[in-house]
């Protein structure tokens, strides 16, 4: 990453954080060529991440401090992201609700065990059904179905382990 210390030859901090804050929230912002896009994407950065992982703001004050920031930028910073949390927090909440439109709502399971069948007399395998209740975008519910052999289940269990481990290393990284 950049220095964040380059916020201290703005003119004008305060509205310079305002318009990158705007950009996080979606909105177009048109900058000029000689704008530093390597700093406008770090301040975003901070921004997000100071949100996303409910930091407190003095933590991020404290890294651009780190960053040899000025005490007038880290002040514009702090009452920019004091004012502008909401907005920030709402965009990262529609940035990452587009990525699948429905949500699970709530689930069931129940095991059932089938006994026989038109081509063979006994079988005798369990099957487990996975019910979920999706919440659709326009405020419908949605059930979905889903039988599973004791093979799937046992390869849904594992696809689920190692998407819990990359979820909980990606949190510590960022950390």
């Amino acid at each position: 990453p950049m220095p964040l210390n380059g916020l201290d030859d703005r003119k004008n901090a305060k509205r310079f954080l305002h318009r990158i804050v705007d950009e996080t929230c979606g909105q177009e912002v048109d900058w000029s060529e000689d704008e530093d896009l390597g700093l406008i994407a770090d301040l975003k950065s901070v921004f997000k991440k100071t949100v996303g992982q409910d930091q407190k703001t003095s933590e991020a004050v404290e890294e651009l401090k780190g960053d040899g920031c000025s005490e007038a930028s880290q002040k514009a910073f702090e009452a920019v992201l004091e004012g502008r949390r909401s907005d920030i927090k709402k965009a990262l909440v529609e940035s990452a609700s587009q990525i699948f439109p429905s949500y699970l709502k709530d689930f069931d399971w129940s095991l059932k065990t089938v006994l026989a069948s038109n081509k063979l007399a006994d079988i005798g395998s369990a099957i487990v059904v996975l019910s979920l209740t999706l919440k659709q975008p326009d405020g419908s519910i949605q059930t979905k179905r889903i039988e599973l052999s004791g093979q799937l289940l046992d390869h849904l269990v594992k696809a689920c382990g190692a998407a819990n481990k990359v979820v909980r290393q990606v949190s510590h990284d960022s950390e």
